[in-house]
């Protein structure tokens, strides 16, 4: 028994996040059958929407491409003590420059996807650059500055496509891109396509640059200890302007992958609130690119699985909006999850946890 306590205490940040997503399940299940339905049947039909067939499979995955690259985005502001949260705008920014460079050029495919996907990179980085400064050398709080630029880009998204760069349709969006800059689909016929091998790529250079260089050494300092990095000799602004400009990179890049692999286009407010849903999904994940996989893949299978189940369920759409918004809550709460948890497995007794010695 001491060896479970002392394993569950040293794995204490893994286990309430698994705890979390339990328990959020846990009220789903005692909300649906409050309203006279099946637990176990929903579940069976979330199930099979995310990862039943072929085609929902694609789906699920299509939709984690843009979530986990985007929490990557945070992670990297995050080791830094910066707190991104304008992750939304540089993915708009970003989804609307590399539409604009797919449509606008005529180049071969190993040069215009390539161009494509930096025009969004770049875009989304040099947006964030403006909260960079304010933070850096204004000291204005980056969560406020960030969540207010969110808006200046969606709305400048918005004039462009109605004014500058509209094509015909319903919806309000730019002309298609060209046929060399979309990724190919990895299953003809779905949705999901050759992002995620960016996104791949994304993630296992993330967790190098924070774990096993001198930069991100650097970067993780500065985000633990500010003053000590900079007694160190660690330039603590230039760090920090780094890792919001990294953070905002590959906001933008999340919004290219999205237009060169799923919609061919940018379409007028076509995200939905994938630059929100990433910092819960950073979190949940721990704040690890690795973590943030599962994390993503969880979050994923929550935008698909849950139209199966609220069809074939018969659940009005009220009670989907409150089953998505439960399983948020539960597992944004990790730190009230932790503390209980922690009290139950410690007891009454103080626990020390140290390396077993030989």
């Amino acid at each position: 028994m001491g060896k479970t306590r002392k394993y569950l205490l040293k794995n204490e940040a893994v286990v309430t996040s698994i705890l979390a997503v339990i328990l959020g399940f846990i009220m789903v299940a005692i909300l649906l059958i409050s309203s006279g339905r099946n637990p176990i049947e929903a579940f069976g039909y979330f199930m099979g929407g995310a990862f039943g067939t072929l085609y929902n499979f694609a789906d699920t995955m299509s939709r984690v491409i843009p979530l986990l690259i985007a929490a990557t985005a945070f992670i990297i502001g995050a080791k830094s003590s910066v707190f991104n949260v304008g992750i939304e705008g540089q993915l708009l920014l970003g989804a609307y420059a590399s539409a604009v460079v797919g449509f606008a050029f005529d180049l071969p495919p190993i040069i215009h996807l390539p161009l494509m996907l930096l025009a969004g990179t770049l875009a989304g980085g040099l947006y964030a650059l403006i909260p960079a400064w304010l933070k850096v050398y204004r000291k204005v709080n980056e969560i406020l500055s960030t969540i207010m630029l969110n808006y200046p880009a969606f709305f400048f998204n918005h004039f462009m496509v109605l004014n500058i760069t509209k094509a015909e349709g319903v919806i309000p969006g730019t002309p298609f891109i060209k046929d060399t800059a979309k990724f190919i689909n990895i299953f003809p016929g779905t949705r999901l396509h050759a992002g995620i091998i960016v996104t791949a790529l994304v993630v296992v250079g993330a967790y190098y640059l924070l774990n096993k260089t001198s930069l991100g050494y650097e970067m993780r300092a500065v985000g633990l200890n500010k003053e000590a990095a900079r007694f160190h000799g660690i330039p603590v602004e230039r760090r920090m302007m780094l890792a919001f400009f990294l953070s905002g990179c590959l906001g933008g890049l999340a919004g290219a992958v999205e237009v060169a692999g799923v919609h061919y286009r940018y379409l007028d407010q076509f995200s939905p609130g994938y630059g929100y849903d990433s910092i819960t999904v950073a979190m949940v994940g721990l704040l690890n690119p690795f973590g943030a996989v599962f994390s993503a893949i969880l979050f994923g299978a929550l935008k698909t699985g849950i139209l199966d189940m609220a069809v074939y369920s018969q659940i009005p759409r009220q009670l989907v909006t409150l089953i998505n918004g439960i399983m948020v809550v539960f597992v944004s709460a990790k730190s009230l999850i932790r503390d209980k948890f922690l009290k139950v497995v410690k007891g009454t007794a103080p626990v020390v946890v140290e390396e077993d010695r030989a």
